[in-house]
């Protein structure tokens, strides 16, 4: 319930702000901050277990700014663009794993850098494309196995189909609700 209270009033501002003048202008400031709160530089950092990875409180704060401004533009971006069932089952392992992806995969990370990077000293390139591959792999493979066990401890309640033919109406109902209130003011 909390969730359709959120969602319709976000929509309604997202696209209101997309189709206004300021969209260009919002993208640059999206841009200035980011670029901002990106730290770039090699002194007072942490080591491997300190996040954000800098001693300075200056910089952890314009890191952590800049990660959140990041999730943000990735969030819209991914909500408007690839938010499509394509395959029922791989957007269910994809969307579902997204989260479980973003908490774990700097564990898994450092186990394929302890476990295989280091030991066989890989240069770079190779090292990095390794850890792209496998990391995902084994996100994919663990989210799967996890989501497995919980579905056989608690089986997933069966959706009304009418439930989501509603929402498209809806939001077909809210455009032009949109449409019409526009109208009415000028």
């Amino acid at each position: 319930m909390v969730d359709q209270l959120y969602w319709k009033p976000m929509l309604r501002t997202r696209n209101k702000l997309g189709d206004s003048v300021m969209a260009p202008l919002l993208v640059l400031v999206f841009i200035l901050f980011y670029a901002l709160s990106t730290p770039s530089n090699y002194s007072e950092t942490g080591f491997l277990f300190f996040y954000p990875l800098y001693t300075d409180y200056t910089i952890q704060c314009f890191y952590t700014t800049g990660t959140w401004i990041w999730l943000m533009a990735v969030t819209w971006l991914m909500q408007a663009f690839a938010n499509k069932q394509f395959n029922a089952t791989a957007y269910k392992l994809l969307s579902g794993s997204s989260l479980f992806a973003y908490l774990s995969h700097y564990f898994f990370i450092i186990l394929v850098a302890v476990f295989i990077i280091r030991p066989y000293k890989i240069t770079f390139i190779p090292a990095l494309l390794i850890t792209l591959l496998l990391v995902n792999a084994v996100i994919l493979a663990t989210y799967w196995i996890l989501n497995f066990l919980w579905e056989l401890a608690f089986p997933p309640k069966k959706k009304e189909a009418s439930a989501d033919s509603d929402d498209v109406e809806q939001m077909g109902l809210l455009k032009n609700q949109e449409i019409t209130v526009e109208a009415k003011a000028k």
